[in-house]
């Protein structure tokens, strides 16, 4: 009898503990929504660094400011103009360049040490080096033996005098490995003998890789050429993640070579290659070069193919120049300025401008946040935001993103940074975001909340969201916030 006295008793405490749960006093979970307005891609280019249409080593093609990024530039040297003679470096075109780029407004792609070409376009190795012990022409071309103890060093001694000329320079967004095969490439003629010096063992490829690993990663983004060997296996097992360059954007018959890598069955140190290369733009960006000449090919349908390889395989970087003829002429100026670019006569037509500036609006990322609930109680400011990526990759810095709160004299009264990291809000899908903010105590009143991406170095300007409501600071104007 006692014991069921007991589990009434318990019964009644409980009921009681339930009533009490309903009925005790609530917290105001009252929240306050906001919806930007999405700027549609249909509409002006957002200029951002690390996407879009890139100045292609000096050239200008696109060039208005509703059609272009313009937020890089790039440009390449051979060996032999980065070190004319044994030990003795010219690093004066870099430092030109990085200058020039910057009252622009832009940081720099490099592409380093080309190991051969035609020699028609002057020598690609220093003349120190074009001796039969440290290498061999084929087809007119000098390849370096990078199998060879000396030639090895000379590479590394070139790479250290980079590295402690340009380490830090936040100037410098990324840095091409162009050391192996026709102009950097990657590739070597299919018709030579594999006898020559110009194939790196299994070893060599390692070593080649880890040279500049070791010396660029922890300073720069790298990038290797896609291709079809030892050399490029071995440096998508790297971490930092390397970047993937392909110099054929337009040309679907070479931009195929990505998909039957992604396809096959290469392993190096158990690691499939395919899954690596398929899954790259997650983490590090694609960068592409339009096709150029290749061969007789009819290159009207390059703008077209160049927009549909920019979303099948992910690319953040779109140069404009390299254009096939007819194509190297206008529809603006050509070369140099892009920023007073006369409209002139051209082969293009309308459908090619608007397909190749769409290519670069859908290159890399497009943020914007669709929908921000904030609540205000016990001192705390609760948001949930909701993202979405309306590019084709994400974005590869890591960019801080700033709530702020102004009173009605425009005076900041409040800023926090959000702990959300734009890198992982991937295209096609929505991100939801919550986070809490402790000690957030303001009178009651209205204010205005607005969000802004703060430039990350000098050289660079906010980051741009695709919503209204941009204030010449660079920060959006988000809404009215009350607080009761």
């Amino acid at each position: 009898m006692r014991t069921v006295k007991v589990l009434i008793g318990l019964l009644v405490m409980a009921g009681l503990g339930v009533v009490w749960y309903v009925l005790r006093p609530q917290p105001n979970t009252d929240w306050q929504t906001f919806t930007p307005t999405i700027i549609p891609i249909e509409q002006a280019e957002l200029a951002n660094p690390g996407r879009g249409l890139y100045q292609w080593r000096g050239q200008t093609m696109i060039c208005p400011a509703n059609l272009i990024s313009n937020r890089e530039r790039y440009d390449r040297w051979t060996w032999a103009a980065l070190e004319p003679s044994e030990n003795q470096y010219n690093w004066q075109p870099i430092h030109q360049l990085l200058d020039n780029a910057e009252v622009q407004g832009q940081r720099v792609w490099l592409g380093l040490g080309a190991s051969a070409g035609p020699s028609s376009n002057g020598p690609f190795m220093p003349e120190y080096l074009q001796q039969a012990e440290f290498g061999a022409s084929f087809e007119g071309d000098w390849y370096p033996n990078y199998n060879h103890h000396y030639v090895q060093t000379r590479l590394e001694a070139l790479l250290d005098e980079f590295v402690a000329e340009f380490a830090g320079d936040q100037r410098i967004l990324g840095v091409q490995m162009r050391s192996y095969g026709r102009y950097g490439e990657g590739y070597l003629p299919w018709n030579a003998d594999k006898s020559h010096g110009m194939w790196a063992s299994d070893t060599t490829a390692r070593w080649l890789v880890d040279a500049w690993h070791t010396r660029l990663s922890q300073h720069f983004l790298i990038s290797i050429p896609l291709s079809n060997n030892p050399v490029f296996y071995y440096a998508m097992t790297k971490q930092p993640y390397w970047s993937i360059t392909r110099d054929a954007l337009g040309m679907p018959e070479q931009m195929r070579n990505i998909d039957q890598l992604i396809q096959s069955d290469i392993t190096v140190d158990g690691m499939a290659i395919g899954p690596l290369v398929a899954e790259r733009w997650k983490v590090a960006p694609i960068f592409s070069e339009m096709i150029g000449e290749y061969g007789e090919h009819d290159y009207s349908g390059q703008f077209l193919a160049a927009q549909t390889q920019v979303i099948s395989y992910h690319i953040s970087y779109v140069s404009n120049g390299n254009f096939a003829q007819p194509y190297r002429e206008g529809p603006w100026d050509f070369w140099r300025d892009p920023v007073n670019c006369p409209e002139q006569a051209s082969n293009w037509t309308q459908a090619d401008i608007h397909n190749f500036g769409l290519a670069g609006k859908l290159a890399g990322y497009r943020y914007a946040p669709s929908s921000i609930k904030l609540a205000v109680r016990d001192q705390q400011l609760h948001i949930e935001s909701t993202w979405q990526n309306a590019g084709v990759a994400p974005i590869y810095e890591r960019w801080p993103l700033v709530w702020q709160v102004r009173d009605h004299a425009q005076t900041l009264v409040w800023q926090a940074e959000a702990s959300l990291d734009l890198r992982q809000v991937l295209p096609n899908q929505a991100f939801v975001h919550t986070q809490q903010f402790a000690q957030f105590s303001l009178p009651a009143g209205d204010y205005e909340l607005s969000i802004v991406a703060p430039a990350i170095n000098r050289y660079v300007q906010p980051l741009q969201l695709a919503i209204d409501g941009k204030q010449d600071d660079g920060r959006y104007r988000i809404g009215i916030l009350s607080i009761r």
